[in-house]
């Protein structure tokens, strides 16, 4: 059995996995010419050799202008996409989160695509037959609250009715929530900021209005878990967006270009 000696390589069962891995852990530390990897690795010349070259045609490593090896575009493009499972992931846990704190029977995030909005993550306590799956659905603004916290921001183009009542414009923009009914739900809508004080997306809370008038409103607790969990989303989908930096990366190690080195 080989003794694999590159740093912090946690084994498989699985043993072309454990050399590839191996070689791909001294690269991550630093660029390394052939010799370099045989040497921290423990592996034999002509399984780096094989590996190293077998890599580099899969774009997980790269060659640079120096004869050195180096992580390849192909591993900033996994990176990329695991940064953007994981915040997604997140995201619908706070949705979940929020849900169960509250009762209410969904919760969803939407953001504003022209004059409408697409639901980008919702958590419900049952299904809609109507769900069309994860594919987002654009949705008309109107005058819901959910669309009241978007138009409060910024209005519709020119040629469509809107809800612009400056007075309550100005209101929702101080507060930074608005609740009413649509659809025979009691929903409450707070906004998402983008942390340059603009408006990034809308946080929705919504639940069916019970026969009796007690509860035409939701309560203080409601609303600031609503506003904290807004805040936290905020955050969370920064983190998201940055994944342009990840692409910026990806394509400054494109432009090495393919070298071969013997």
């Amino acid at each position: 059995m080989v003794t694999i000696t590159a740093p912090s390589v946690v084994q498989s069962r699985v043993g072309v996995l454990n050399k590839a891995c191996a070689i791909l852990a001294v690269l991550e530390e630093k660029p390394a010419c052939l010799d370099t990897v045989i040497s921290e690795t423990g592996l034999k010349r002509l399984t780096v050799h094989r590996l190293v070259f077998a890599m580099q045609e899969l774009g997980l490593v790269e060659a640079d202008p120096r004869g050195q090896f180096i992580a390849g575009p192909r591993l900033i493009r996994l990176a990329r996409a695991a940064h953007q499972a994981i915040a997604d992931l997140e995201l619908r846990q706070e949705l979940s989160a929020l849900r169960a704190t509250t009762g209410v029977r969904s919760v969803r995030l939407e953001q504003r695509r022209g004059d409408q909005r697409i639901c980008i993550a919702e958590d419900q306590r049952l299904k809609s037959a109507a769900s069309d799956g994860n594919r987002p659905r654009a949705v008309a603004m109107g005058e819901d609250p959910v669309s009241r916290v978007f138009l409060a921001r910024r209005g519709l183009s020119q040629g469509h009715a809107a809800w612009t009542d400056s007075v309550a414009c100005s209101g929702t923009r101080c507060r930074g929530w608005v609740q009413g009914v649509a659809d025979g739900c009691l929903v409450l809508a707070v906004a998402v900021g983008d942390g340059d004080g603009d408006l990034s997306a809308v946080l929705s809370l919504s639940s069916p209005l019970q026969r009796t008038r007690r509860q035409a409103s939701y309560g203080r607790e409601v609303v600031t878990a609503a506003m904290e969990a807004a805040a936290r989303i905020s955050g969370r989908l920064r983190t998201k967006e940055a994944t342009g930096l990840v692409k910026g990366l990806e394509d400054r190690v494109r432009g090495v270009g393919p070298q071969s080195v013997e």
